[in-house]
C-alpha cells in the first residue's frame, strides 16, 4: 500500500495542514472527516455525517469528540478549534505523525505518553470507529471525551437554542440521545467509561473555508456531558459512533471486518499508487433505494464528488 504520511514538522504547521483534510465513507453517501489537525474548516467537516435516505438527506450529527489527557494532574487537551481571534486548544501540537493506508491514524506524544489514533467507518452503516493504543505511558493517566453535536442537515449551521434535547441514556458505557422529535438517534459507545451529565453549549466555532467561500461560517455546538476512562501503556479502546443501538457490538471486530473489506478490493491490483486510487474510487460508489411497485429495491450508484454531491449524472461523468 501507499503511504500517504506526514510528519511532525509538516502536521505542525497549523496554517498549511488545516487546508490538508481526510475522510472516510459508509457506502451510504456518509462519512466522517475534517482537517489533519482535527480542526474543522468546512461546516461538512464531522466525525458521524449520516445519510438518512442514502445517497442523499445527510446530517452532520457528531461534529467532533475532542480528548483531554490528565497526567499527574495536569490538563492535556489534544482537539483544536478555531474560534475566529484565537484557536483554542491547540492540540495539534502534540501530533508527531499522520499516515493513511488502509485508514487514517495519528500519533500525539504528551509528557511521556505515546497515543495513537485510527478511524474508520462502517460499511453500509452510518457508524464511525475510532481506535485508541496506548503505545507508551510512564503510568496511568485519564483520558476524557467532549462530543460535539451538531445533529442538524449538512448544508446548514446550528445555532444556541432551545432545539436540541437535553435528556440521554447512559448504560453500560452507550450514550443514547435523540437530538430533537423526528432525529434520528445518537449512540456513543465508550467501553468501561464514565460520564458526567452537565448540557451546555459552546459557541461562535469558525469554518475558514466557509469564510474564504463568503459563506456563514460561524457554528455553535451541543456538549450533553463529559465521558472519562482510565488507560495505562498497552491498552487499546474502542469507540462507536453510531444512528443504530451498538449494545454487544465490539469495536474491533468491526475494524477487523472494515481490514478485510479493504484489503479485499486491493488485492491484485498492481503496485501501490494504484491500490491507492482502488480505495479512493471505492468511496464514490454507494447504496440507492428505488422503490418500484411499492417494492424498496437497494442498487448501488456513483455519485460525483464529496462533500456535497451526490449521484448527479453529469458531474459524476465529469
Amino acid at each position: 500500500m501507499l503511504n500517504l504520511s506526514k510528519d511532525k514538522s509538516s502536521i505542525q504547521n497549523f496554517p498549511k495542514s488545516k487546508l490538508d483534510e481526510w475522510i472516510e465513507t459508509n457506502g451510504l453517501g456518509g462519512w466522517a472527516g475534517t482537517s489533519l489537525t482535527g480542526c474543522n474548516t468546512r461546516r461538512y467537516h464531522g466525525l458521524l455525517v449520516a445519510s438518512i435516505n442514502p445517497p442523499t438527506d445527510r446530517m452532520n450529527l457528531v461534529s467532533k469528540l475532542d480528548e483531554t489527557i490528565i497526567l499527574d494532574s495536569n490538563r492535556y487537551e489534544l482537539g483544536t478549534n478555531d474560534f475566529g481571534d484565537t484557536i483554542h486548544p491547540t492540540g495539534y501540537q502534540y501530533l508527531v505523525s499522520f499516515a493513511k493506508e488502509l485508514f487514517p491514524e495519528w500519533i500525539y506524544e504528551i509528557n511521556g505518553v505515546r497515543l495513537k489514533k485510527t478511524i474508520a467507518m462502517v460499511q453500509n452503516e452510518n457508524t464511525t470507529l475510532i481506535r485508541y493504543q496506548v503505545l507508551k505511558s510512564p503510568k496511568k493517566f485519564t483520558i476524557e471525551f467532549l462530543p460535539l453535536i451538531a445533529a442538524r442537515g449538512y448544508h446548514n449551521l446550528q445555532h444556541a437554542s432551545n432545539n436540541i434535547f437535553w435528556d440521554v441514556d447512559f448504560q453500560n458505557g452507550i450514550f443514547h440521545n435523540v437530538p430533537y422529535d423526528g432525529a434520528p438517534n445518537i449512540y456513543i459507545s465508550i467501553p468501561g467509561s464514565t460520564y458526567i451529565h452537565n448540557p451546555k453549549w459552546f459557541y461562535r466555532f469558525n469554518y475558514g473555508i466557509e469564510k474564504f467561500r463568503g459563506l456563514d461560517y460561524e457554528e455553535d455546538l451541543f456538549n450533553h456531558g463529559m465521558f472519562s476512562i482510565e488507560l495505562s501503556e498497552g491498552d487499546e479502546l474502542g469507540i462507536i459512533l453510531s444512528t443504530e443501538n451498538m449494545q454487544g457490538k465490539n469495536a474491533f471486530d468491526l475494524f477487523n471486518i472494515e481490514v478485510e473489506r479493504k484489503t479485499s478490493i486491493v488485492n491484485g491490483s498492481g503496485n501501490s499508487i494504484v491500490q491507492e486510487l482502488t480505495l479512493a474510487a471505492d468511496q464514490f460508489i454507494v447504496k440507492r433505494n428505488v422503490v418500484e411497485n411499492s417494492a424498496v429495491e437497494s442498487l448501488k450508484t456513483v455519485i460525483a464528488g464529496y462533500h456535497w454531491f451526490t449521484d448527479w449524472g453529469r458531474d459524476t461523468m465529469i
